[in-house]
C-alpha cells in the first residue's frame, strides 16, 4: 500500500513531476541487466518525453545532474526508487494521475502488480510484467533492447485507454429511442457504452456489413435475436446464444449492399420486433 505521508514519497513524486516539466535535452538513467521496475520505468519515461535519452549504469552509481531522472536506482539526488509504494513504476503513475489521467487510468492495474512483485509479495494477476522481461532476456534481448519492448507495450496501452475514452465520449453523442441505438457509419464506438446509457439494441452499418448486438439485460428478460433466424438467411450469422445477428464482420467483412435489406429496412424490423417484445412485457406487469 502506497504510504503517501511518507516524507520521501513525496520528494520522489515531485522530482518526477519536475522532471517532466524540464525543456530538452533531458535524460533517463537506470541499471545494467534491468529487471521488470527499470524496463517499465524507462518505458514510460521514454512515452513521456520521447527525445529523451536513456543511459544504463551500474546499480551503485550517484546521479546528481538535474537534467537526468534516475529510475530504481538509490544513490544520488535525482535518484527515485519508489520504496513507499512498491516500484519506481508505480511512483511515476502515480504522478501522471494529476497530470495526464488517461495515462494514469492505462497503467494504474499495472503499476497496482508491480508494485507487489517489485516488493517480494504474492500476485495473482495473469499478467506479471517480470515475466516479460525473463522471456526477453531469454530471447537475448540486451538493456536497450528489452526497454525498446517494454515502450512498445506501454505505448500501445495508453493510445487504446485514450481511443476508449473518446468512444466513450462518443456514445454520449449518439441518439437512443425506443431502446435502439443506430451508430453512424463514420462514429466508432463500443456497445458496451451504449448499453450503459440505456440503449437495449445497437445497430450498425459500415464497410464491414450490419449488424445488432443486444444488450445482456435484455438477454436476462428472455430475448434473443435468435428468434429473426428465418427471417435472415443467404449469409446472415446468428449467435448460438442470441446476443448478435449479422452479415460481416470485422473478422469477415461483407458488402452490406448484399444483405438483402437496407439499413432503413434492417432497423425497421429490429424496432418492430423489440416493440412487441416491450408490449408483451407491459401486458405481463
Amino acid at each position: 500500500m502506497t504510504n503517501k505521508s511518507d516524507p520521501n514519497y513525496s520528494r520522489e513524486l515531485s522530482k518526477v513531476r519536475h522532471w517532466l516539466t524540464l525543456d530538452d535535452p533531458v535524460s533517463i538513467a537506470t541499471h545494467i541487466n534491468v529487471d521488470a521496475d527499470a524496463a517499465f520505468s524507462m518505458a514510460l519515461l521514454k512515452a513521456l518525453r520521447p527525445e529523451a535519452a536513456t543511459i544504463f549504469v551500474r546499480a551503485d552509481e550517484i546521479i546528481d545532474d538535474k537534467r537526468t531522472l534516475a529510475v530504481d536506482l538509490s544513490n544520488g539526488k535525482q535518484a527515485v526508487k519508489g520504496l513507499e509504494c512498491g516500484s519506481a513504476f508505480g511512483l511515476i503513475v502515480n504522478a501522471m494521475k494529476s497530470i495526464d489521467k488517461p495515462v494514469y487510468d492505462s497503467l494504474k492495474r499495472w503499476a497496482k502488480q508491480l508494485n507487489l512483485t517489485d516488493s517480494g509479495n504474492y500476485c495473482r494477476d495473469n499478467v506479471i510484467l517480470a515475466e516479460h522481461v525473463s522471456s526477453w532476456k531469454a530471447m537475448e534481448f540486451d538493456d536497450e533492447g528489452i526497454v525498446n519492448r517494454a515502450f512498445e507495450l506501454i505505448k500501445g496501452k495508453i493510445l487504446a485507454e485514450k481511443r476508449y475514452v473518446e468512444m466513450k465520449n462518443a456514445a454520449k453523442q449518439i441518439e437512443i429511442k425506443d431502446g435502439i441505438a443506430i451508430v453512424p457509419s463514420d462514429i466508432k464506438v463500443k456497445a458496451a457504452h451504449l448499453f450503459s446509457l440505456g440503449a437495449d439494441v445497437v445497430i450498425r452499418q459500415s464497410e464491414f456489413g450490419q449488424s445488432a448486438i443486444l444488450s445482456k439485460k435484455a438477454l436476462k428478460k428472455g430475448i434473443s435475436l435468435s428468434e429473426l433466424g428465418p427471417i435472415f438467411s443467404d449469409g446472415w450469422f446468428v449467435h448460438p446464444q442470441g446476443f448478435m445477428i449479422s452479415f460481416g464482420s470485422v473478422k469477415a467483412p461483407k458488402n452490406y449492399a448484399e444483405s438483402g435489406f437496407t439499413i432503413e429496412q434492417f432497423t425497421m424490423i429490429i424496432r418492430t420486433w423489440m416493440s412487441s417484445h416491450n408490449k408483451k412485457v407491459v401486458m405481463q406487469n
